[in-house]
Formats: C-alpha cells, sequence, structure tokens
C-alpha cells in the first residue's frame, strides 16, 4: 500500500473509533445502556394539585413540606402558567397542597433551600422571570407558614441557575447547569457533555465562582456541620463533595461518587444521609416533557458517608415512570417519602 493510503487509512480508522466513543459516551451518559426495573419497599400515594413540583423541602420544626413547582410545558410555549409557585403539605395532616401568597407577581420558581435563624425559618427560591431573567427571592416565613418577601438578588453570573442552598439569610451557594447563555449553546453542552456549569458563592454582597467544569450541575447540600458542600452532575452521573472554608466560602474537591442515574437534587435526613431524586434515562425524559402521555422512569438512591464523604449509593426507590415520571427530588421526613418531578403533575408520598 502506498504511504499516502497506508496514512489515508489510518486516520479514517483514528476517526471513527473516536465517533464510537464518542457515540458510545454520550449514550451512556443518556442512559441508553441502563435498565430500570421497578422496585420499592413501601406504599405510595399520589398528592395531585400541581404541575412539575421539582424540588422539595422539610422543616421538620414546623412539620411542612415546601413545594417549588414549575409547568415546564407551559414555559416552553411561551406562557408562562399562573399555577406556578410555591406550595405547602402540612405533614401531620390529610396530604394535601396549597399554594402560598406572598412571591412576586412574576415568579416561576426551581430550586429551593429552607434555613432556620433565630429569627425564624428563611425560604429562598430560584426564579426564572419571565424575560428569561433570573434571580434569588428571599421570604421570611411566618408560624403559619405564610411568606413574607425579605429580598431579592439579580446578577448577570445567575446563569441557568438550578439549585440553592442557603447557609443564612444572607449566604448562600447556587449551581448553574449550563455555562451557556443561548438555547443553542447549551443544547451543544448536553450532546458534546462539555463541562461548561458551576457552583456560585454569594456572600452576601456578591457573587463569586467557587467550583467549575461541570456537566449540568443540578443539585445541591451541605453537611450537618458545614465542612461539606455535595454537588450532583446529571450528564456526568455523579455526586461530587467539595471541603469549603466557613469563611471565604471557597470550595475543594475532596470526592467524586459515580452513581448510574441522571442525578438530580439532594436532600438530607435526620440521620446525615444524602437522598437524591434522578431520572435515568434522558431521552425517556425529553419523550416525555413533549409528551406527558409518556412518563420517563424514575429512581431514588439513599448515600451513606463516612468523614462526611459519600461512600456508596443504595436504590431505594425505583419506577417505570407509573406511579410518577422523571423524579427530580426525594425529601425525607423518618419513614416518609416525598418524591417530587420537573414534568409531572402529582408527587408522590411514600412510606417504607
Amino acid at each position: 500500500m502506498r504511504p499516502i493510503l497506508r496514512a489515508a487509512a489510518t486516520a479514517g480508522a483514528v476517526l471513527a473509533a473516536v465517533v464510537v466513543g464518542f457515540g458510545v459516551r454520550t449514550l451512556n451518559a443518556y442512559g441508553v445502556f441502563t435498565d430500570v426495573t421497578p422496585g420499592f419497599a413501601g406504599t405510595c400515594s399520589a398528592v395531585a394539585g400541581v404541575e412539575g413540583p421539582e424540588d422539595i423541602a422539610i422543616d421538620a420544626t414546623s412539620h411542612r413540606a415546601f413545594v417549588s413547582a414549575l409547568d415546564r410545558r407551559a414555559m416552553a410555549r411561551g406562557k408562562p402558567s399562573t399555577q406556578d409557585g410555591l406550595y405547602v403539605l402540612v405533614l401531620d395532616g390529610t396530604p394535601h397542597l396549597v399554594k402560598l401568597s406572598g412571591t412576586p407577581k412574576d415568579f416561576h420558581p426551581h430550586g429551593i433551600s429552607l434555613v432556620r435563624d433565630p429569627n425564624g425559618l428563611v425560604l429562598m427560591a430560584i426564579n426564572h422571570r419571565s424575560d428569561h431573567t433570573n434571580a434569588i427571592e428571599i421570604f421570611d416565613v411566618a408560624a403559619d407558614g405564610t411568606l413574607h418577601q425579605s429580598g431579592s438578588i439579580t446578577g448577570g453570573q445567575l446563569v441557568t441557575p438550578n439549585a440553592i442552598v442557603a447557609l443564612d439569610r444572607d449566604r448562600f451557594y447556587v449551581a448553574n447547569d449550563h455555562g451557556s447563555t443561548t438555547g443553542f449553546g447549551r443544547q451543544f453542552e448536553d450532546l458534546f457533555i462539555l463541562p461548561r456549569a458551576n457552583i456560585l458563592y454569594f456572600d452576601g454582597l456578591v457573587f463569586r465562582v467557587v467550583a467549575n467544569h461541570m456537566a449540568f450541575a443540578s443539585g445541591l447540600a451541605l453537611s450537618p456541620d458545614g465542612n461539606f458542600l455535595y454537588a450532583t452532575e446529571t450528564i456526568a452521573r455523579r455526586l461530587d463533595t467539595f471541603s469549603r472554608q466557613p469563611v471565604s466560602g471557597a470550595l475543594e474537591e475532596a470526592g467524586r461518587l459515580d452513581i448510574p442515574s441522571g442525578v438530580d437534587n439532594l436532600r438530607r435526613d435526620a440521620s446525615g444521609n444524602l437522598w437524591i431524586g434522578s431520572h435515568p434515562k434522558a431521552f425517556a425524559m425529553a419523550a416525555f416533557r413533549a409528551d406527558p402521555s409518556k412518563p420517563a422512569p424514575s429512581e431514588v438512591f439513599k448515600v451513606t458517608l463516612s468523614g462526611g464523604i459519600p461512600q456508596s449509593a443504595t436504590p431505594v426507590f425505583t419506577d417505570d415512570g407509573k406511579r410518577i415520571g422523571g423524579s427530580s427530588v426525594a425529601a425525607v421526613d423518618g419513614q416518609r417519602i416525598l418524591i417530587g418531578s420537573p414534568l409531572d403533575d402529582h408527587i408522590l408520598d411514600c412510606r417504607l
């Protein structure tokens, strides 16, 4: 074979190998090779009355669960729904959702976080405004559960905020799930699994990037002592652990745990374990977004830790989408698990 033909053949073989490798990597990241077998050692009932209950946070002191709801299909059509908002479910009563007043008129929430201080309970919520800007809305939660807005924080670094975790009523971490500001750029990031997402720290005055090179950052949680920050990367299918500096808020990578699913929001139980709502098949999620009659599978993982570092993730709830499609959060109170989804029309109230 002539040298030029040999070189061309070699180049072609290398290119083919790269294309195949890229294809396998993408298909694996999107869950094409993931099997989902329904199973749960408990009982569940649906609590209806809400579209897109993507995030749930429980306040054990008041025995209330707060739910963030955003109708993503309506938002995609350019007609945000009036049902978007924050809802509350009283844990020791008959399970039903009540929409809370006291939020801004243009309010379409995503991730939420609760924190208690000597003055009471504070709720922070990411707000995707209808003009395509983003804000962090801060509310004081009264003893009867009603909301009173105490602040609104905006900034150009809030590109695609997805998850938030509050340190106190002034400071928080927030995760951007993409780095691009355009729809095409975000699709490009997803297709090629480009790690352009980041985590911001707000110190009460300004935002600062404290972690980057992430592939769709979508969940945040703090350890009970505040020494570690945990973050999920949906497309990378892993849970990251960062040690944090209490004064500066700076982060340093401390560990990674691979989890074979599209991990989403993080919640912590009373024992310090982490719980993750996840959607194992991304293409099924895309189909579910387009057609509500085709729900995507759901998974919930319990993550055990040692010395603040996640050690293992055990699937606790797995569903083919019939009970709830494309789960995104699992908030735990004792033997009770509340499961939410960004695309379904109810939450799932489960008991182990």
